[in-house]
Formats: structure tokens, sequence, C-alpha cells
């Protein structure tokens, strides 16, 4: 369908955006990863979380998928795969990161590079950041600096 005759609704659900500000609302970790809509079954949370490396960690969340959700309860890291897993969870065609890696640590930025590789595996991505390493993710590369354009090799990743 061309882009003009698409309607705005429709093309909000084919897009994913994840900023280095996630917002997390009082409520469950599975209230957060679906905007508290029930039409995701819990076992699909938890594989898109294990699929994200979260697994282990999930499973010490004394509630599962029911444990309260907080910003102090979580670090950076965990905040930013969370905020992942719901871009994850919509499977869209067009993911756009927006400074996603610009608060972690190298554990925690290792652990979403994974992430990435999934989530971006097969799909548009529109990447801003200022760490380069972010974009090693990337399977074809356009980098934008300074009002040029300059292609980077691919990594092999389709």
């Amino acid at each position: 369908m061309p882009l003009p005759a698409a309607r705005l609704a429709s093309l909000r659900l084919r897009v994913g955006l994840v900023t280095q500000e996630v917002q997390l609302f009082q409520g469950s970790l599975g209230d957060n990863q679906t905007f508290f809509g029930p039409r995701v079954p819990d076992a699909r949370l938890i594989e898109v979380l294990a699929e994200l490396g979260l697994g282990p960690w999930l499973r010490r969340q004394p509630g599962g998928l029911d444990t309260p959700v907080s910003a102090a309860a979580l670090s950076a890291g965990e905040a930013q795969l969370l905020a992942l897993a719901r871009v994850f969870l919509r499977d869209p065609g067009l993911v756009i990161l927006d400074e996603a890696s610009s608060r972690l640590d190298p554990v925690a930025e290792e652990l979403l590079n994974g992430a990435f590789k999934r989530l971006l595996n097969r799909r548009t991505a529109i990447i801003i950041a200022h760490r380069l390493a972010t974009l090693e993710v990337m399977g074809r590369r356009c980098v934008q600096a300074d009002g040029r354009s300059r292609r980077w090799p691919s990594t092999g990743l389709t």
C-alpha cells in the first residue's frame, strides 16, 4: 500500500520506538510490557523476555510477571530491555532506536546489543546513536554525519 494511502493508526502499529528515556508505569512487569492490555498471553511475554536475554532475570523476580515495577527497582539496562520487549511484542516493520544504549554500563550494553540483533533481524531500523558500537549490530548501514551519508560494510545480518 502506498504510504499516503495508509491510515495513521495502521502506520503506528507498524512502527516501534525505543528512546533513552524509558517510561515505566506503576504496575507489574507484565502490565509494563503490554501497556495493561490483556490480549497477550503470559507465555508470549515470558518467551519474548527469554529471547531478549532476560529469562534468568525474570526467574529471579519474586512474583514473575506479577512483580511490581518501579523506576527505582530496575537498572537502566533492565528498563531498556523491557522497552525492547514492548517493541518485540508488537512485531513492527520499522524500529526506531533513539539513543537507546546511551545510559548503559558495558555489561548491560552487551546484553542489549544481543537483543538488538534479535529485534532488528529482517526489519528496517533507524538508529540514532552517538556510540558507534551500537551500529555494529546492523547488517547494512548508512551513517549520516555532518550533512553527508556514508555506507559502512555489511556484517552479514539480513
